[in-house]
């Protein structure tokens, strides 16, 4: 398949990939540390780390738009491989940012929770913290079926387009099961993520995942020179 890149184009791809990597990388660790205590801790632990809640909220914010903008620069580069699936990887992209976005929407719901100090519905405010912070869980996990799927014609691009190495096209396949079974397996069963079904699609589709999304970063910024079938713009 014949390719034309832009090397710079590639390389700005690669530093907003990266952005992406590390701010969402941030939010989500954050934003676990918040998980699965009982609702008075929840409230202990985020009115003692308030300023560490709300660096993950900025960090979430900036690198689901920064995910967007990604998607339109993958396009551009890849789409002269396969129109058509350049255009379903720029959905799948844009379909799971306002999702994301909502998901970060709703640890600003627990914050301003926290600030007013008043029960609301008859619940106390711990406990409406604690809804708060499900909901993010639950919009993480709608989401994470995009950030799956986005995979399966990214990775077929990298194939095809011969600008990537192969293997990385093939990890990015292999890691599309990762997410999308973490949001059906959770549905099915709220215990998912402590089952051995768990760990091993984890190591199996999980790691690929991984190595497959930082391979193509790490590619992009390198924007190594043109293969057979290729040509590099500088």
């Amino acid at each position: 398949m014949s390719m034309i890149v832009d090397r710079k184009s590639a390389r700005v791809a690669g530093l907003v990939y990266l952005v992406m990597i590390v701010t969402t990388g941030l939010w989500y660790g954050i934003g676990q540390t918040f998980m699965g205590l009982d609702p008075a801790a929840t409230v202990a632990r985020l009115q003692s780390n308030r300023t560490v809640f709300e660096l993950a909220i900025l960090s979430g914010a900036i690198g689901f738009v920064d995910f967007l903008v990604l998607g339109l620069l993958l396009y551009r580069l890849f789409s002269s491989v396969g129109e058509g699936a350049a255009r379903m990887m720029l959905a799948f992209m844009a379909v799971s940012v306002p999702l994301s976005l909502g998901s970060v929407a709703r640890q600003m719901d627990a914050l301003s929770l926290l600030d007013s100090g008043r029960t609301l519905t008859g619940l106390p405010i711990d406990q409406l913290i604690a809804v708060a912070l499900q909901g993010y869980t639950n919009l993480f996990l709608v989401s994470s079926i995009f950030s799956g799927l986005w995979l399966i014609p990214f990775g077929w691009l990298v194939l095809r387009s011969r600008f990537l190495p192969r293997t990385v096209g093939v990890l990015l396949l292999s890691g599309s099961v990762f997410y999308v079974l973490a949001f059906v397996g959770t549905v099915m069963n709220p215990q998912y993520g402590s089952t051995r079904v768990a760990q091993v699609v984890g190591v199996v589709s999980g790691v690929p995942a991984i190595l497959g999304e930082l391979g193509a970063c790490i590619w992009l910024l390198m924007a190594r020179a043109p293969r057979r079938g290729m040509a590099i713009v500088s």
